[in-house]
């Protein structure tokens, strides 16, 4: 029988040893089933989220569409990517969707469902992992068949789920798709951020409007950057900069203002890269620059054999700047 559209969320929770383990919670959207409610003792990520969709569709079948928050390990479209959750999903036909930003209440029958859930965790303290899965489990057998739920007339979620006619999803949805979805909210948040960026109307005490100076200022180009292992390096004016091998198999956001070129996580949103404008670098091979030969580049978390060869182009800066200074002054 195939799964309806269903929420999927988290939350964390401590055991009794101090640890803190968390809780993913997949209930179905119309009969309140409990189709995949785990713990895992990371925290939130699209790993064990994927795992308890996989466990949920081998068991019950694949839905239309799944519901979550716009947590990076759920739903990364409307940071404007793709993440490994979606694509799983899309390959099974189930569209992921999330709800509003800052709008917790889309989830609010999942959020209600943690408050039942907590209360018997705390009922029955658990003190590993899997304890808690078994308790878990007891909760599920409890919730699911035996207690009646108010807004289903009294009936228990088993019962209303296998009165419901179920519709299963469709065939795999082409990444087309997905890419479409994601560049459309990626559009709509630049948009949003450059009307926050503009500056209102500035009127003196006398009544005069002031120039907009903000209008004349060049605005962020930012676009979304895949590093992959095969090609670590992004593209700035013609140049290929190459990145550290902890870059690799990652996405960011890749930001130019008029005084910097910057690489920031599009999960975490730190800068993970970045060097001053105009590039100035040594060692240009064609149109090939390596990062750690730019002057002023900073990243994070950068390989040993990197820091080694930055710290030799810093030296070699220091001595360009005393035998060259109308060159190579820093500003």
């Amino acid at each position: 029988m195939p799964l309806p559209n269903k929420q999927l969320d988290a939350f964390e929770y401590d055991l009794t040893d101090g640890q803190t383990v968390t809780i993913y919670q997949l209930l179905d959207d119309s009969t309140r089933f409990d189709v995949g409610t785990t713990a895992h003792i990371r925290a939130e990520n699209s790993t064990d989220a994927k795992s308890v969709l996989a466990d949920a569709i081998a068991a019950h079948g694949a839905p239309q569409e799944v519901l979550s928050d716009n947590s990076s390990a759920f739903n990364q479209l409307r940071q404007g990517t793709i993440g490994a959750v979606e694509v799983f999903l899309a390959s099974h036909g189930t569209m992921p969707i999330s709800g509003l930003p800052g709008k917790p209440t889309t989830q609010g029958e999942n959020e209600r469902s943690h408050q039942t859930l907590v209360r018997f965790l705390d009922a029955n303290r658990a003190a590993t992992v899997e304890q808690l899965r078994q308790v878990i489990r007891r909760f599920r057998d409890q919730y699911n068949s035996r207690r009646p739920h108010q807004s289903l007339n009294d009936a228990t979620p088993t019962q209303a789920w296998n009165l419901v006619e179920h519709t299963p999803a469709t065939e795999p949805i082409p990444m087309a798709v997905l890419e479409a979805k994601a560049r459309e909210y990626l559009q709509a948040r630049l948009q949003r951020q450059n009307q926050l960026n503009r500056a209102g109307l500035t009127i003196t005490k006398n009544g005069h409007v002031l120039p907009d100076t903000a209008s004349d200022r060049q605005r962020s180009d930012q676009s979304v950057v895949t590093v992959t292992r095969a090609n670590r390096r992004v593209y700035y004016h013609g140049y290929h900069v190459s990145l550290p091998s902890t870059f690799a198999d990652r996405q960011f956001y890749r930001t130019i203002t008029d005084e910097t070129f910057l690489l920031t996580d599009m999960g975490t949103g730190e800068i993970v890269l970045s060097f001053p404008l105009p590039m100035v670098a040594l060692g240009v091979r064609g149109r090939f620059i390596s990062s750690y030969a730019i002057r002023g580049v900073q990243v994070a978390n950068p390989t040993k054999q990197w820091r080694i060869k930055y710290e030799q182009y810093v030296e070699e800066f220091a001595s360009r700047v005393e035998d060259m200074p109308d060159v190579f002054m820093l500003r």
